[in-house]
């Protein structure tokens, strides 16, 4: 999860995958835009910069195809996707992406937005450091104007989003509705592994699996004679440690060298006046991890049940199955033991995320925006997906012959 602003990268991917099948005619005989929306022109450079990136998908498309083998130039450029040529299916995805562009500034200047003059500038650092990371910017003639425009789209989309989709927005939820979705679909756990192999890979016989077993269950009861919730996850820390000194020392023995005497120092608490636990750990969510829960998507779930679907991988069953069990069975601040695969078993525990939410931690306006993009981003796109496939689109012809895919510096080198 990541916000608009922290996603630097989005600057070079910021279009919205949209489909669009608008009304396409050509104008003009100069070169200097590429194609208007809606009145809304879109420069040459914004079009040749979409162009790479739709090249690239090229590239990743046909790889997919040929077993993750990367073809060449020359492959790309002999070769169809979707029934089309190259050539033809890269414009095509640029228009699109260029489409998109001009629908987040008619969108943005709908709503009334304006940037900030720290917007503006962060857009402006963003757009210097994109030109030059990709050299074939520059080779094929785009500019710092273009790219500033491109960086400060992502600011205004993300204006847009939080303008349909915000906190108390018209299509997003409240505060409260948004800490409920959280504590649902995530989960704070600690969890470490026990391996039930040797220290060769080979599987355990009956009896040692029996004993890391057991280990594992005295981890768990140590973990959970502790009174206390933070006091618990405090602790497994501690054991956590502990099985890491075992192994070391199961090592160190295996190669024949004496085992060093370890000694594990727990994480120092005492409690103050009313009897709260106080740690003088720094951070004590430090080994913490944040689970987000599993879903089938719709599309999954009302899939034709005549149509063959690539099985579920073993190691995909397994991270499924554990998932669940933290969502549907695991309780609060209980150390468990989970067999999480013929040779491995964990010893895990989840706290109360409602704890952590708030100002100084998991409830500051950068992670509530993320939340709130994990939450409706799909339905946002399609949105402007919308907004985009209403749009008379005019295309100039001069620019299109101009900067036809293969007529570019496509290879970088860098």
């Amino acid at each position: 999860m990541i916000s608009f602003k922290k996603l630097a990268a989005a600057a070079a991917s910021c279009s919205l995958a949209a489909s669009m099948f608008g009304c396409s005619a050509s104008i003009g005989n100069g070169t200097q835009k590429a194609l208007s929306a809606d009145g809304y022109d879109v420069r040459s450079g914004v079009f040749i910069y979409y162009t790479l990136q739709a090249y690239d998908e090229a590239v990743s498309v046909l790889s997919e195809q040929n077993n993750n083998e990367t073809p060449t130039l020359k492959d790309v450029k002999g070769a169809h996707i979707d029934e089309l040529d190259a050539s033809e299916w890269i414009q095509d995805k640029a228009t699109e992406n260029c489409t998109a562009f001009a629908a987040t500034k008619k969108e943005f200047d709908n709503i009334g937005g304006k940037l900030s003059k720290e917007d503006l500038d962060q857009a402006a650092e963003m757009a210097e450091y994109y030109l030059s990371y990709d050299p074939r910017n520059e080779a094929n003639g785009v500019g710092i104007e273009s790219m500033k425009e491109i960086a400060e789209n992502t600011y205004k989309e993300q204006a847009i989003f939080e303008h349909y989709y915000g906190i108390d927005a018209p299509n997003g939820c409240s505060e409260d509705e948004l800490k409920d979705y959280f504590d649902e679909n995530f989960a704070r756990v600690k969890y470490f592994s026990i391996s039930l192999t040797d220290s060769e890979g080979n599987e355990m016989n009956e009896d040692d699996k029996r004993k890391m077993h057991q280990k594992a269950e005295e981890y768990a009861k140590k973990i959970n004679k502790k009174s206390g919730d933070l006091e618990k996850m405090l602790e497994f820390d501690v054991v956590n440690e502990e099985y890491n000194d075992y192994v070391a020392a199961q090592t160190t023995a295996a190669e024949g060298e004496t085992p060093v005497e370890t000694t594990t120092t727990a994480v120092s608490t005492e409690t103050d006046e009313s009897g709260k636990v106080v740690t003088t750990t720094t951070n004590p969510y430090e080994k913490e991890r944040l689970m987000q829960k599993q879903t089938t998507t719709t599309a999954e779930a009302n899939a034709d049940p005549t149509v063959t679907t690539t099985a579920e991988t073993e190691t995909s069953k397994q991270s499924r199955q554990f998932n669940e069990y933290v969502f549907n069975e695991l309780t609060k601040y209980k150390a468990e033991v989970y067999d999480y695969s013929p040779d491995t078993i964990y010893v895990v525990i989840k706290g109360d995320l409602r704890e952590r939410m708030t100002e100084d931690d998991y409830w500051t306006d950068d992670y509530k925006l993320q939340l709130l993009q994990t939450r409706y981003y799909d339905e946002f796109i399609k949105m402007m997906e919308g907004i985009a496939d209403k749009m008379s689109v005019e295309k100039n012809s001069a620019s299109y012959r101009r900067y036809s895919p293969f007529k570019l510096e496509l290879e970088s080198s860098k």
